[in-house]
């Protein structure tokens, strides 16, 4: 069965590619030509067809077929073994829960394999398909690198164009609880995207350099370039984090001075209403010798000295600058 098989093309090294037959995967590593063939490992008999290829050392197969992977750069038998990550931009995905993508490269062969979908991929088959597309596995590879880093700055400019907006909301004092929920949402986006950016641009800058002996000099420095803008990247994410840390200090302290605020108010009308209930308390007992129990006056005569009582207390705060 060949249900595991996405695409599966000849780069005729002009910018195109020609599509052929799943039946017809090749059983040997290539010697000349440009065959590219993509594939879903998580499907049907991928890894029995890798295990058949001549000349493809077993641990290549088992990386192109590994569930967890991190970025990495290694030379195994005639090729490159590289695994690279991209930012997940599919329908209802979070753009941090980056796709992995495994390759391993000839001068003549690239097999690359995924479990989920990758827009660059589909790409440059695209490209391939318009005759604007890599002219061998060596530039397929250095577009692919490309591809996968370009993708990277639209997800990180809209963490910067959300995080601004928070820190406004922040510093006009609108911030909301379910702000706060996103501030945190924000952070552990960057943190997961760092976390496999840093060893991508170590792997891309170990790609260039293993490589060297069949890529051109353009493609070298094309992949120089991609490693550079990593590391612009990582230096964007490492700023976001640490605004992301100040917000979250922020917005504890503004919490805690609008509570300090509302028990401050609370403390002053305690202090107005502690005498007032004392006296309201005192009064109230119910004994013998009670003065003015007698009297029809004596309730409203105490209301007024009430009244009187806590007024005065109010003026006397507000000139002793308790408020």
């Amino acid at each position: 069965m060949s249900d595991f098989i996405v695409h599966h093309l000849e780069l005729n090294g002009q910018g195109g590619a020609t599509l052929l037959d799943h039946q017809l995967l090749p059983n040997k590593v290539p010697k000349e030509g440009g065959r590219w063939v993509h594939i879903d490992f998580s499907k049907g008999d991928a890894r029995e067809w890798l295990s058949t290829v001549e000349d493809m050392p077993e641990a290549v197969v088992e990386a192109l077929c590994a569930e967890e992977t991190r970025p990495r750069s290694t030379k195994i038998g005639q090729g490159v073994l590289v695994t690279l990550r991209g930012v997940n931009l599919n329908p209802g995905s979070n753009p941090s829960d980056m796709v992995s993508l495994r390759l391993w490269v000839t001068p003549h062969f690239i097999v690359s394999s995924r479990r989920r979908r990758l827009l660059s991929v589909q790409d440059i088959v695209k490209d391939l398909s318009v005759g604007d597309g890599p002219i061998n596995s060596a530039d397929l590879m250095t577009i692919l690198a490309q591809t996968l880093t370009g993708r990277m700055a639209s997800v990180i400019d809209d963490l910067e164009d959300e995080l601004a907006e928070l820190e406004e909301n922040l510093i006009q004092s609108t911030a909301a609880s379910d702000q706060r929920s996103s501030l945190v949402q924000r952070r552990i986006e960057t943190v997961r995207l760092r976390r496999f950016l840093v060893p991508q641009k170590e792997a891309i800058q170990r790609l260039a350099v293993e490589s060297q002996a069949w890529l051109t000099k353009e493609q070298v420095v094309q992949l120089q370039e991609s490693a550079n803008d990593i590391t612009r990247y990582v230096e964007a994410l490492e700023s976001l984090r640490e605004r992301c840390l100040f917000m979250q200090e922020e917005f504890v302290n503004l919490q805690s001075e609008k509570m300090n605020a509302r028990m401050y108010v609370l403390s002053i009308l305690s202090a107005i209403f502690l005498p007032l209930g004392f006296l309201t308390g005192l009064f109230g007992i119910n004994i013998g010798g009670m003065p003015g129990t007698e009297s029809g006056m004596a309730f409203w005569l105490f209301c007024g000295v009430l009244v009187v009582l806590g007024i005065g207390q109010f003026i006397v705060m507000r000139k002793s600058r308790w408020f």
